[in-house]
């Protein structure tokens, strides 16, 4: 049996690295920001101008509302040339998920791909990994060299960034617990024993 693992993370939580342990582990395919680019080259837009806005909602709320709930109609829909950039990267996003997830078992990191595959015929273990405002500061401190306070502003606002972009998406609320299989406190059990608790689980589904 496949399995498809999504991984929701508080910025410097360190999700990305859970991750990629886990599909080191069972030797499948890991995918983040490699999203974009796939997603770029179904959509025939700019990858730098998609790495600008990912992972972030569209600020044009007002276009949105009137359009309805269009999220999921698809690169071929009529309204889709008329969207703001940052709803083609979703859309493209979420059908590029679609198709990774059909060909076997993989890992996936945020873009909503808890919820993009939900309705699809796959084996989902959806994983939020979480920890505190300081663990996390001090993580983004080490890997991007910044003071203290530069680095709790920064990641207050990118959690806010990735809370908004996934409330509007996915109508859901990013970081609750009834969302997830596996909520993991990162700063108790460290990137490895994270990975680990998913492994275990994993096991018995993935052959």
């Amino acid at each position: 049996m496949s399995l498809v693992i999504t991984i929701g993370r508080q910025f410097g939580s360190g999700g990305r690295n859970v991750g990629e342990k886990v599909a080191e582990y069972f030797n499948i395919p890991f995918y983040d920001k490699e999203l974009v680019e796939m997603a770029a080259q179904k959509s025939n837009l700019s990858q730098e101008a998609l790495k600008e806005v990912d992972e972030h909602a569209t600020n044009s709320f007002l276009y949105s509302l009137a359009s309805g709930n269009y999220s999921l109609r698809g690169i071929n829909a009529p309204i889709y040339y008329e969207m703001p950039i940052n709803d083609k990267l979703f859309i493209a996003q979420a059908e590029v998920i679609k198709e990774i997830a059909k060909k076997g078992s993989c890992v996936i990191v945020g873009r909503c791909a808890d919820y993009v595959l939900e309705n699809e015929n796959v084996d989902l273990l959806n994983v939020f990994i979480h920890g505190s405002v300081d663990y996390r500061a001090g993580r983004v401190m080490d890997a991007l060299g910044l003071k203290q306070n530069k680095a709790r502003d920064k990641v207050i606002k990118t959690d806010k960034q990735r809370r908004t972009y996934y409330d509007y998406y996915t109508s859901k609320d990013w970081g609750v617990m009834s969302n997830y299989d596996l909520c993991i406190n990162a700063e108790t059990f460290g990137i490895e024993g994270a990975a680990n608790l998913i492994i275990s689980y994993a096991k018995t589904k993935i052959k």
